[in-house]
């Protein structure tokens, strides 16, 4: 049976340009009255989008924190434009090399489900993912990959093992995640961190960008006896 792959979106797949939607969160906070918090400096990184409005509206009731989720959605989906996403080298001809091995490929990532199919809309890609595990409901990215695992087996009909998945993402976050299902770590020096930050957290491998994934899971995978 071949691996599945999970990717992470911001700083892997691709980068929304000039922070435009913390842009749109700040001014949501705004109309609310909620500015305490400067968005466009808060890290972000490798957490889910549960975790981050959480923080910004100080632990809110339940029906604050869905108002303003669906007020960040709708904005984005108002105002997000191709031209704010930058996608990174190497991520379309991953994907197609992927979709022609017939690899099932997922999403792992912080961003809310509907967040995220937006910013993949946006540049083409979201045929490319079947499934997923999102930043709705967990504060911790932790609990994401059991998640998807299930998703996985459910839509497959086959029963994939925890190290048959490879989780690929751009943080510390993102290879303890993998670590912690006992899944592969690929990270890729595409965000926020330089590649000697991520070679501190021992992934499995280290990328400096996607365009490598394709000659990696050539040989990861001859030498694992799948494909």
């Amino acid at each position: 049976m071949n691996n599945a792959y999970l990717f992470d979106i911001d700083g892997t797949l691709l980068k929304i340009k000039n922070k435009a939607n913390r842009k749109i969160i700040q001014s949501i906070l705004n109309r609310l009255g909620i500015a305490e918090n400067n968005v466009e400096e808060l890290d972000f990184a490798g957490k889910t989008d549960r975790s981050i409005f959480s923080t910004l509206l100080d632990d809110p009731q339940e029906s604050l924190f869905n108002e303003v989720k669906e007020l960040y959605i709708g904005e984005l989906d108002t105002r997000l434009a191709a031209g704010d996403i930058h996608v990174y080298e190497g991520v379309e001809d991953s994907l197609a090399y992927l979709a022609g091995r017939s690899a099932a490929t997922g999403l792992l990532t912080g961003n809310f489900e509907r967040a995220a199919r937006i910013k993949l809309e946006r540049i083409g890609l979201n045929s490319h993912f079947s499934f997923g595990a999102f930043g709705d409901r967990h504060h911790n990215r932790n609990d994401l990959p059991p998640e998807a695992h299930k998703q996985l087996q459910d839509q497959s009909g086959s029963d994939y093992q925890p190290e048959q998945l490879v989780i690929i993402g751009d943080t510390p976050r993102d290879i303890r995640c993998a670590r912690a299902f006992g899944s592969v770590a690929v990270a890729v020096a595409t965000g926020t961190f330089s590649r000697d930050e991520l070679a501190r957290h021992k992934p499995d491998v280290l990328l400096t960008s996607l365009e490598e994934f394709p000659d990696w899971d050539r040989a990861f995978t001859a030498g694992n006896g799948r494909g």
